[in-house]
C-alpha cells in the first residue's frame, strides 16, 4: 500500500516574520518549530495488502487522513473519528491559555504567543484576566530543547487536510486522539504529586503470551497492577504506551504514581510482570524522577504502527498486538478527563475573544 502525499504551500500572514515569540518581560519562547502551513493532498495509489513494518512515517501520516476523511452509509453505524489534525490545528490555543494561567501567578500584564507557521493561530496575544484556574493543573515549564521536541512531534498533523471536515471548535474528551491523551494522562499524574516515568522490556514468553491476548495493553495492566500492590502495599495509578521496536520487540513506556523512594522496589515489580529476565536484568526496567509531557510524546513516537485503525479501507492492515496500544487507571482517566473538559472551557472563552 502506498500513498502518495503532495503539500501546497499556503502564505503567512502580512506581518508576521519566521521568529521566536516574546514575552512583554523581554523572555524568549520558542514555539516556531511547527511545520509550515500547508495544504495536504492523500491519493491511495495501491490497494494490496501490507502491515506496518513496510510502511514509511509518511504513508502512515496518509493512513491517518484517510481514516479521517472516511464516511460511512447513513444506515450504518457512525464510529466517532478521533482526529489528531484537529487537536493539531487547535493545539496552540491550549497553549496560550497554559501561558494566561502563567500569567496568572507572575501577575504579568499580557503575553503574545507566537507560532508564525500554524495555518490558523499564527499570532494570539494574550491579556491577563485576574482569574484563579479553576483546575488543579499544574503549569509545566519546558526548556528550549523540549519545546522544539514537541513541537518536532506535532509539526507533521499541523496542517490543513483537504476534504476533511472543517472544525471550528477543539475536540471534546470523547474525540481525543490517543496522542492527545497521553498527554493528559501525564497532566493528571502530575498534578497528583510525583512521577516516575518507566520503560519495561518484556521477555519472550511474556511478550508472546501478550500479543496472543484480545487485549495486550489490558493484560499487561493486569501483570503490572498485581506486581505493584504486592510489592508496595497499595494500588498505583499509571499509564503505558506500547511500542514495537525496528527489532520487532515490544515493550513499554509509561509513567507511575511513585515517590523516588519506591523506584526501586517499583522496577523489580515491573520486572516481574514482564517476565525477570536472567541475565542483564538492570537494563529490563527503568525510572526516571519527574518526566516532562516530552515523555508522553515520546511515549507515542510509534503510534501509527500499532494502533488500531476503524476505517473499513483500513482493516487489511495487519497489527502487531490486539486492542487499544496504551492503558491508564481509572483515576488517571477520569482525572485527565476532568483536566481537559476545564481547559476546553477556557479554549472557548479565548476564541470568544478573537477578531474574525
Amino acid at each position: 500500500m502506498v500513498f502518495a502525499i503532495t503539500l501546497t504551500s499556503k502564505k503567512r500572514p502580512a506581518g508576521v516574520s519566521q521568529t521566536r515569540p516574546v514575552l512583554s518581560d523581554g523572555d524568549v519562547m520558542d514555539y516556531s518549530g511547527s511545520a509550515p502551513g500547508c495544504q495536504a493532498h492523500i491519493q491511495n495509489t495501491s490497494g494490496d495488502n501490507d502491515d506496518f513494518d513496510t510502511l514509511s512515517d509518511d504513508d502512515l501520516n496518509a493512513l491517518n487522513a484517510l481514516e479521517a476523511e472516511e464516511r460511512v452509509d447513513n444506515k450504518v453505524k457512525r464510529t466517532r473519528v478521533k482526529s489528531v489534525y484537529r487537536d493539531a490545528l487547535f493545539r496552540p490555543l491550549f497553549q496560550a491559555v497554559a501561558e494566561l494561567d502563567k500569567l496568572r501567578s507572575t501577575g504579568g500584564t499580557s503575553v503574545t504567543y507566537a507560532t508564525p507557521s500554524h495555518p490558523l493561530f499564527p499570532v494570539l496575544h494574550i491579556i491577563n484576566d485576574h482569574m484563579p484556574s479553576s483546575t488543579p493543573y499544574k503549569h509545566e515549564n519546558l526548556t528550549d530543547a523540549e519545546e522544539r521536541r514537541q513541537a518536532r512531534f506535532w509539526r507533521d498533523y499541523d496542517v490543513i487536510v483537504n476534504g476533511l471536515r472543517k472544525h471550528v471548535v477543539p475536540a471534546p474528551w470523547r474525540d481525543l486522539s490517543d496522542p492527545a491523551r497521553l498527554e493528559w494522562f501525564h497532566h493528571a499524574l502530575r498534578s497528583q504529586g510525583e512521577v516516575q516515568a518507566f520503560t519495561l522490556r518484556l521477555s519472550d514468553d511474556v511478550e508472546a503470551s501478550a500479543r496472543g491476548q484480545g487485549s495486550t495493553a489490558g493484560w499487561l495492566s493486569k501483570r503490572i497492577a498485581r506486581q505493584l500492590e504486592g510489592s508496595l502495599g497499595r494500588k498505583v495509578d499509571r499509564w503505558f504506551a506500547l511500542e514495537v521496536s525496528d527489532h520487532n520487540k515490544l515493550h513499554l513506556h509509561g509513567e507511575l504514581q511513585i515517590t523516588s523512594d519506591e523506584a526501586k522496589a517499583a522496577r523489580k515489580a515491573l520486572r516481574l510482570s514482564g517476565g525477570e529476565w536472567v541475565s542483564v536484568r538492570q537494563h529490563q526496567a527503568h525510572t526516571k524522577q519527574d518526566p516532562s509531557v516530552i515523555w508522553a510524546f515520546y511515549s507515542a513516537k510509534r503510534w501509527n504502527h500499532i494502533r488500531p485503525w476503524t476505517s473499513w479501507r483500513l482493516a487489511q492492515i495487519s497489527r502487531p498486538i490486539n486492542g487499544d496500544w496504551y492503558s491508564a487507571t481509572k483515576p488517571v482517566r477520569s482525572l485527565a478527563a476532568e483536566l481537559y473538559l476545564e481547559r476546553h472551557k477556557e479554549v472557548i472563552k479565548l476564541m470568544k475573544t478573537l477578531s474574525p
